[in-house]
């Protein structure tokens, strides 16, 4: 307001309570009032007064409740401000009065759909359409429930059909998609309606519901992300970074090693984790070969990502070859996990949330600004109905659409309890078998710290597992060069090995966080940070990059033999690089693109790595949860370890290893560790395999090596 230079703004705080924000106070309390577009008048009343930063705050009472219905604007000297929607939206009423459980998105039917959109906020909604092969947008009004739904049917087939939701809020029409996008046109630049059993592969079976009984601690996580694993110049795949190149058969270097799907079909594990395929934003999909992501900025959270279709501009297409990608490694012995990422959005102001209910579905500090305990601008607020609703909805839905495995959780502790929980209630009464892990890391958002789903909040959350940071610190040291070191780095600290102690036993030193091991995700290596190749490489930089390798493979054999679940960061196995970057999110292929050729260099580790996954997949001892584990004496830089199987758990007949001996020296010294008893083979020597019966009193165990011994 330029007359008296006070710069004014009003915002509805509660349902009789309005929040004004003026540059400076007011001289003279002027008269203020509330008036509806039928221009009827309601004096505020004015509570206090406060101030924050460089402005002056009033609270003031309204006589009447507030219709969100309506439009408003506040009266002052004959001047009208537009009233905006406050933190209204995030009051324990609003979540109350206006939950609504009903079938959001679009609601096919080959006779008609019908659109429902969630914006009780909003004045006016319009459905904005354009069907299959026509050139022009065609408008429809929409109508208001209770509840704040909007909705409208549209006779006749419509799969196909582009969609926006044109949307009155804050005394402004807004273009905006709809959250529950199932498809959507290159770059999400619209929602599309999508008959999904056309977008069924061949042999893809609907009615077929899709049940896990593996148990967690008998599973070995692969993480990989989709463009990485084929975009290699050598992988010998066709569909390069794409859905289909996953699913090529029989794919192959020049000189003839197994790429790709080959590849991990062969490796032993048993899960494979897709970094995110949600459609995300910082990829022009039609020209995905113009950036990189690791796909950890959400737009349309029930689409798939299009670069990494074959056919962006095909909104089919994306659908149609990840489940093709999904189908063929389930066809082929692997259970699929997708990486989602529900704490956040790729840009708070542009998402539909922040479109259609502006304030809502993030979460704000005191001063009304959003918090950021993500690190990316915005935290979303799970603990709200309609917040939670749509996570529910949206793990239902690629549960039982594309009918995955599990899910990993990115940043779960941003996320409530009771949304994980009742997550996971719904997901195994779906498959009682999902695989559900997340990170659990504690982050600074607007949320009580009893209520995260956090490490610490373990026991509450039973169907969860968790990235087990203390393993990864204890093996590897700090994910920070300058950080302290770990086991494998030679840290001979008793701290450490005490906690080395814990790791073997399925705890890593958080004894009082976990019900059972299979809480524990242990791993030493994952997409985040850098590789464990590199991180030895800055740490050991004077070192013969043998000596590295081997202190690598020391934390592999950690990571598999350890009481809980091994999680392998694709590439690991074969010393994977990133040439010494740190953090590769949206870096070039020619730092991310698995290096096959590497790979093929390095096939006797591979064969090593294959070779400990059967052991620990074949011998029961390693993941009955009666076996007993002990410390075994060893010298000073040694860890060793004896698993017993109880007799009374060996089947007749049997070849099982009764008993096993874990061996660990982190010294460059050769240590003689004795035995006390006379029955023990070798299997597993300094990285090669062998069935060498012992007969002498000491073992000599390698510098900076693994071994492993089992008597039957």
């Amino acid at each position: 307001m330029k007359g008296d230079h006070i710069s004014m703004s009003a915002y509805i705080d509660d349902f009789s309570m309005i929040t004004i924000v003026v540059n400076k106070p007011f001289s003279i309390i002027p008269s203020l009032s509330l008036v509806d577009e039928k221009k009827v008048l309601q004096p505020l009343t004015i509570d206090k007064q406060e101030h924050y930063h460089d402005q002056v705050i009033y609270k003031c009472r309204t006589r009447m409740p507030i219709d969100l219905k309506n439009r408003y604007w506040v009266t002052f000297n004959e001047t009208r401000i537009p009233l905006m929607i406050g933190s209204i939206v995030r009051t324990e009423k609003f979540d109350s009065l206006y939950f609504d459980d009903s079938s959001l998105g679009a609601n096919y039917t080959p006779e008609s759909t019908t659109f429902k959109v969630w914006s009780p906020v909003a004045f006016a909604m319009i459905l904005k359409y354009k069907p299959q092969h026509s050139s022009t947008f065609i408008e429809q009004k929409m109508s208001r429930t209770e509840r704040g739904v909007w909705q409208v049917t549209l006779d006749g087939d419509h799969h196909l059909t582009e969609y926006m939701f044109v949307v009155n809020v804050n005394h402004e029409w807004i273009e905006t998609t709809d959250p529950y996008s199932k498809s959507v046109t290159a770059n999400g630049v619209h929602s599309v309606v999508i008959h999904l059993p056309e977008t069924d592969p061949e042999g893809w079976n609907r009615s077929e519901k899709k049940i896990n009984l593996r148990s967690k601690t008998d599973s070995f996580i692969y993480e990989v992300h989709v463009r990485d694993l084929t975009i290699h110049s050598d992988s010998g795949v066709l569909n390069k970074g794409k859905y289909l190149g996953l699913t090529e058969q029989g794919t192959k270097t020049t000189n003839g090693f197994h790429t790709g799907l080959e590849y991990l079909k062969n490796l032993g594990i048993t899960h494979v984790q897709l970094l995110p395929v949600a459609d995300f934003g910082s990829v022009d999909e039609t020209k995905p070969d113009s950036a990189y992501n690791w796909g950890y900025d959400p737009v349309h959270f029930l689409s798939p990502e299009g670069s990494y279709a074959t056919n962006p501009h095909d909104p089919s297409c994306r659908i149609k070859e990840l489940k093709t990608l999904i189908y063929t490694l389930q066809h082929n012995g692997l259970s699929v996990i997708l990486d989602v990422v529900y704490n956040h959005v790729y840009k708070r102001e542009e998402s539909p949330f922040e479109k259609l209910v502006p304030g809502y579905y993030f979460r704000y500090d005191d001063g009304g600004n959003p918090v950021n305990g993500t690190g990316v601008g915005n935290d979303t607020a799970s603990e709200r109905k309609m917040m939670r609703k749509f996570i529910l909805d949206a793990l239902t839905y690629w549960m039982s659409e594309y009918k995955v495995d599990g899910f990993r959780f990115d940043l779960m502790g941003i996320h409530d309890v009771e949304t994980m929980n009742q997550a996971a209630e719904k997901l195994k009464s779906l498959n009682p078998g999902v695989f559900l892990l997340g990170e659990g890391w504690d982050l600074n958002t607007n949320l009580a710290p009893e209520k995260k789903a956090t490490l610490s909040s373990a026991k509450k959350m039973p169907s969860y597992s968790f990235f087990n940071d203390a393993f990864r610190d204890n093996v590897k040291g700090s994910i920070f060069p300058a950080g302290q070191s770990g086991f494998i780095n030679g840290n001979n600290d008793e701290r450490i090995k005490h906690h080395m102690k814990q790791v073997m036993r399925g705890y890593a030193g958080q004894h009082d966080t976990f019900i059972k091991a299979e809480q524990s995700i242990n791993y030493s290596e994952c997409h985040d940070n850098h590789t464990l190749y590199d991180l030895l490489s800055i740490r050991h930089a004077f070192e013969d990059e043998l000596m590295r390798r081997k202190r690598q493979q020391l934390a592999l054999a950690f990571t598999i033999f350890a009481q809980g679940v091994p999680f392998i960061h694709a590439g690991q196995e074969c010393f994977r690089t990133k040439k010494g970057e740190e953090n590769s999110y949206n870096l070039p292929d020619t730092i991310n693109a698995f290096d096959w050729n590497r790979c093929e260099s390095f096939h006797k580790e591979v064969d090593y790595f294959k070779q400990l996954i059967k052991i620990r997949k074949t011998q029961p001892l390693f993941h009955e949860s009666s076996s007993e584990l002990m410390e075994w004496m060893v010298p000073d830089g040694a860890l060793g370890f004896k698993l017993h199987l109880p007799t009374t758990d060996i089947k007749d007949g049997a070849s099982y290893w009764r008993k096993a001996l874990l061996l660990f020296n982190q010294t460059t010294k050769p240590l003689d560790i004795p035995l006390e008893e006379n029955s023990w083979t070798i299997a597993i020597e300094d990285e090669s395999f062998c069935n060498r019966v012992l007969k002498e009193e000491l073992y000599r165990l390698e510098p900076l090596s693994f071994s492993l011994l089992y008597s039957v």
